[in-house]
């Protein structure tokens, strides 16, 4: 495990870019916490962090601490690998699995999550399952630093992902009726007050938020999409097997190679492990109870949760790795007595040709993605607005440079229109108007999204990836090219500048 760990972590620290999609979302978020009201930057005019303790700051803070952001969210997702390998481990171990299918887990290190760059609930998973370690020991020896751990672990994960402190807690609710449903004061004691720091957080945050009133009301959209959409799209769902790895190529190739890692959780079953006698038993039913609990409450949110809600998706398809994660858990436990070398072999060829797959991957779009670097912007006064026109948003399929106009911000500390401002549930909000800092049009590189965008006229500069599809492009009239790297062009305006606020 830990050659695995190391093999990877300087991997990750020596190339550039992590092609995720929403990263540089959160680079940009970093960098603004970073270097708010700070002298040589106008970035207190333009962007509004939220408090520290809002839901999903943990990325951002974490990030901040570092002299460069990028070197953070690189420690940032080193982190989470070792958490997510060590948090496997612990509780295997705990359940008296075996450790060796364990290692199976190394197969969804970049999943949905990951790729998306979803960073708080990509982070969150490993401290979920660390929880319901905890949890577990907390059942065997019930001591109160364990239910201080567990107190702790479930405001981190507020911090990290609301949706999923709500989820940990949910599970850890379920533990405890299981284990005290017989002892109404130790249920009352471990269910009620132990979430009880998080739940004050929660509220805390909930009365100082902005209100959104914008948005449809969350239960008429619940009532509609359950009524109307739920179970006609319920076969989509079968994308569980594939939505982990699905983008390591673009179209049917991906798809397949998806379901082939997939397809190595069960393999030891069909090869290793044969028939089991009908004598051969669990060593303590007890725990396979504890980890179908944590296996059908990951399951249920992905096929009974919507697609989103108002002002925030996707929603049910983030479970797919907590699924998939618990099942190995599970299946953990019925490989228990598996002691065969070729179960090891097995496990370590699949892990070597995955991490092969997912290094040419990476590699491959830093090589795509070189011909842009912090020298690019270089002799651009930072109180200049920059906005983007990614006509080419894809690598192999995937929207991997949809975002790259947030790297103006990480590296100049400058002004971007940036989606950033305007999630219903971002880390910054925003603090000027949508004519001095523009809404950011992602998807006008997609054939439905081509259109003109005005609003853009008035900033200083504009970065272009790829070419539009009708020349000349309007949205350049006012434009000339100052800069090419590959595909990335700058244009400036040629107009006078625009008045800053003051």
């Amino acid at each position: 495990m830990v050659v695995i760990l190391v093999v990877y972590a300087l991997f990750l620290l020596w190339v550039p870019f992590l092609p995720f999609i929403d990263l540089p979302n959160h680079l940009a978020e970093a960098t603004i916490y970073k270097f708010y009201n700070e002298p040589g930057n106008v970035l207190s005019q333009y962007y509004q962090p939220t408090p520290w303790y809002y839901p999903n700051t943990f990325h951002t803070v974490f990030c901040s601490l570092f002299p460069s952001v990028e070197v953070g969210n690189k420690i940032f997702h080193i982190l989470y690998i070792a958490l997510l390998l060590y948090s496997i481990y612990l509780v295997i171990k705990q359940l008296g699995g075996n450790v060796w299918y364990g290692l199976l887990s190394v197969l969804f290190i970049f999943n949905y999550n990951v790729t998306y760059g979803f960073v708080g609930f990509a982070i969150s998973i490993p401290v979920i399952i660390i929880l319901f370690y905890f949890t577990l020991r907390d059942i065997d020896e019930d001591k109160l630093s364990l239910k201080i751990s567990i107190a702790f672990l479930l405001v981190l994960l507020f911090l990290m992902h609301a949706q999923n402190a709500l989820f940990a807690m949910v599970i850890y609710g379920v533990l405890m009726l299981y284990k005290y449903f017989k002892k109404p004061s130790k249920l009352l004691i471990h269910a009620a007050l132990i979430p009880l720091p998080m739940v004050a957080l929660i509220l805390t945050w909930w009365f100082k938020r902005t209100s959104e009133t914008k948005e449809e009301s969350t239960i008429d959209f619940l009532f509609n999409y359950y009524t109307t959409q739920y179970f006609p799209k319920l076969h989509g769902r079968i994308r569980l097997i594939t939505l982990d790895n699905f983008q390591l190529q673009e179209g049917l190739a991906g798809l397949i190679i998806a379901i082939l890692i997939f397809s190595c959780l069960l393999i030891p079953f069909l090869f290793f492990k044969s028939w089991r006698p009908a004598k051969e038993k669990l060593s303590d039913s007890n725990n396979l109870i504890y980890s179908l609990i944590f296996f059908l409450a990951g399951a249920g949110c992905y096929f009974i949760l919507p697609d989103g809600l108002p002002g925030q998706s996707p929603l049910f398809q983030r479970f797919c790795t907590i699924v998939i994660l618990s099942a190995i858990i599970l299946g953990s436990l019925f490989l228990n007595k598996v002691t065969l070398k070729g179960l090891r072999i097995f496990i370590l060829t699949a892990i070597s040709i995955y991490s092969v797959l997912w290094f040419e991957y990476i590699y491959s779009f830093n090589q795509t993605a070189k011909d842009i670097s912090p020298d690019f912007f270089e002799g651009i006064d930072n109180k200049n607005r920059l906005a983007g026109l990614i006509y080419e948003n894809s690598f192999r399929g995937r929207r991997a440079y949809l975002h790259f106009p947030n790297y103006y911000i990480v590296w100049n500390q400058g002004i971007a229109a940036s989606k950033i401002i305007d999630y219903r549930f971002g880390v910054v909000r925003r603090a000027a108007n949508e004519t001095t800092i523009p809404f950011y049009y992602e998807y006008i590189g997609e054939p439905w999204g081509a259109t003109p965008v005005p609003q853009y006229s008035h900033l200083e500069y504009v970065l272009v990836r790829g070419q539009g599809p009708v020349q000349r492009d309007v949205n350049l009239n006012n434009f000339e090219l100052t800069k090419e790297q590959g595909s990335w062009k700058l244009y400036r305006n040629k107009g006078e500048k625009h008045v800053l606020i003051e």
